[in-house]
């Protein structure tokens, strides 16, 4: 088999390195006939997470594992380029593919840095008050957060608080900036839902599969995290 030909069932095939770190993390998993994922499982994974955060008004469940599984993959695939002849037309569609994954998992990780530091006393009070498999910062976004509160807080002190009068101390403390929650979101189901509340006056509709809504992000914020739909 040639050198092209390994690669390319390098990248149609799930890497067994990646598919047993996949089962290593949810082991806990009690879903006996589970099928096992593949590299395009998770990137597919990758991509609906990346369109969700961008186009969500607050901060998502992290995916934490899947970059890395993800990064573990393009990690094996470089290296069965490296013995690729860099004239082969089909290597070049390859490397076009590994830009266009690096470019989703650095774009869905700046997005969420973005609203970690827009509304990080926000976010920081919501998970505290969260269990541990709730919590949407992974552990590294945990302390930046933390560090970048720490250090705005510093600063404004330096600069301004410690000028102004105790009361309007107090009420800056309380200018915590929050995320517009209704404001509307393109939205489509990925399974039947029925009973979707939208609009004030507790109007229901039911979704079908493939159908898409405009429609307040608070109402199916909820779909959202249950992967019973997601924003387009």
């Amino acid at each position: 088999m040639s050198d092209t030909e390994n690669l390319e069932q390098a990248l149609n095939e799930p890497d067994l390195s990646t598919e047993a770190a996949y089962n290593n993390a949810y082991e806990d998993d009690d879903d006996e006939d589970a099928e096992p994922i593949t590299a395009q499982k998770v990137l597919e994974i990758l991509e609906t997470a990346w369109t969700n955060e961008i186009c969500a008004p607050e901060l998502l469940q992290h995916q934490t594992d899947m970059l890395e599984l993800m990064l573990s993959q393009v990690a094996h695939m470089e290296e069965q380029m490296k013995d690729l002849d860099k004239n082969d037309f089909r290597f070049v569609v390859h490397q076009m593919e590994l830009e266009r994954i690096r470019y989703i998992m650095a774009s869905y990780l700046r997005c969420r840095l973005q609203k970690i530091e827009t509304y990080t006393q926000h976010i920081l009070n919501q998970e505290s008050s969260r269990d541990i498999e709730d919590k949407r910062l992974s552990p590294e976004e945990a302390k930046y957060a933390q560090d970048f509160a720490n250090h705005v807080d510093e600063y404004f002190n330096k600069v301004a608080t410690q000028y102004m009068p105790n009361q309007q101390r107090g009420e800056a403390e309380q200018r915590i900036v929050m995320p517009n929650l209704m404001s509307h979101v393109f939205l489509k189901a990925n399974i039947a839902v029925s009973g979707v509340i939208v609009g004030v006056d507790d109007e229901e509709v039911d979704l079908a599969p493939g159908s898409q809504h405009i429609i307040p992000y608070q109402l199916v914020a909820d779909l959202i995290q249950k992967n019973q739909a997601q924003l387009i």
